[in-house]
């Protein structure tokens, strides 16, 4: 209701009080057509029931970024869990839930464009994002696996030995930051160096790219060496990494008997040290393939606009989770893997450095000696 409207309601109170409530009523009776008529906004009918069904094998990974039979097989995983099992009230189809989703999870339409295409209400496309994303965390412990056995132990340490000439590899470490709007509470300390907020994603691979760790939540603004030190891979690193074996990380991150980084170069390394960090370079690289994958796969992951962080955190996780099952069906990204510029370390070198542990030197040296023997 504009001032004009207001003015005239005022006089016409100083004249008659009869007319001021008759156009009052008139007044209201406009502002819920208008209301009916927004509510009237077509959505798009039937797309889950009859255009999906009906998309090509190569359509439907377009839009969804994996495979149908990937998408039924996770569909499957999904269906024993207790948010589709329930006693009361309507049970949430599982296969509707899953396509938005991945709907959700891979592109970067706004809630209110993906609730239309899905018919559903704003409420309840949010409230299905929270259930699916949800329910796959609890298939983390069966998909992202760290090498727990000896014979998963010696399969990890052999792939990345055929890639570098590095023995009792576990995995290759980093962080990545997952773009996020600014949080309500604390929103100085997501603010990263990069100028953006952010979430960090840590997370360890194995060489084909498949994680075997994952942690998320930390600020923007923490330090990788924080983050590691904040993660229960690192409270609970004895009883993960076996003596004599490693994981390899950027200089980021603190040297330690179980984390092998490269020399810093400040342009007085020696030749056995640049052989060293070129030969670390390429068994680290696949963290950062497996980075851009998942980002190339799950565009969310460039940007969220998601205020909740429970929800947040556990969609990261989720895309991880998804991840690792799109490699295990072998179902492949075919679009570009972009350059992720946004896991780059925080360059200090004092937090590094005043990390750095003496089983870890040795370590480092005895690895740099290796190589040279082989050579």
């Amino acid at each position: 209701m504009n001032s004009s409207t207001v003015g005239l309601i005022v006089a016409l109170l100083r004249q008659n009080e009869t007319s001021v409530i008759a156009l009052y009523d008139q007044l209201s009776s406009f502002d819920i057509l208008l209301l009916k008529k927004r509510s009237l906004v077509p959505r798009v009918q039937h797309y889950v029931e009859v255009t999906v069904p009906h998309y090509t094998l190569d359509d439907f990974k377009s839009h969804f970024r994996m495979s149908r039979s990937t998408y039924q097989t996770t569909c499957l995983r999904l269906q024993p869990l207790p948010e589709y099992n329930q006693t009361t009230g309507p049970i949430p189809n599982v296969e509707k839930d899953v396509l938005m989703f991945l709907w959700f999870i891979g592109n970067l339409e706004s809630i209110r464009s993906m609730s239309d295409r899905f018919n559903v209400s704003k409420s309840t496309f949010h409230k299905s994002m929270k259930r699916t994303g949800s329910a796959l965390v609890k298939l983390m412990p069966d998909i992202i696996k760290w090498p727990s056995n000896a014979a998963a132990i010696d399969d990890t340490a052999r792939m990345f030995s055929e890639r570098s000439q590095f023995q009792n590899v576990l995995g290759a470490i980093d962080g990545s930051h997952i773009h996020i709007t600014a949080p309500k509470h604390f929103h100085q300390a997501y603010f990263n160096r990069k100028g953006f907020y952010s979430i960090v994603l840590l997370a360890s691979c194995d060489s084909n790219l498949s994680f075997n760790y994952v942690w998320t939540g930390n600020p923007g603004s923490t330090h990788d060496a924080t983050v590691l030190r904040s993660s229960d891979l690192f409270s609970n690193c004895d009883e993960k990494i076996p003596q004599g074996y490693y994981l390899m990380g950027d200089s980021a991150f603190p040297l330690l008997r179980w984390l092998v980084t490269p020399f810093r170069d400040h342009g007085n390394l020696s030749r056995q040290q640049k052989v060293f960090n070129k030969t670390h370079s390429k068994c680290r690289e696949v963290i950062e393939r497996a980075f851009g994958l998942l980002k190339c796969r799950f565009r969310r992951l460039f940007r969220f606009e998601v205020l909740d962080m429970t929800v947040l955190v556990n969609s990261v996780l989720a895309a991880c989770v998804l991840h690792n099952i799109c490699l295990t069906e072998h179902d492949e990204c075919n679009l570009e893997e972009p350059q992720d510029t946004e896991n780059m370390p925080v360059d200090n070198e004092t937090v590094a450095r005043d990390g750095h542990e003496l089983p870890g030197v040795q370590m480092r040296q005895q690895l740099m000696q290796q190589l040279l023997n082989i050579q």
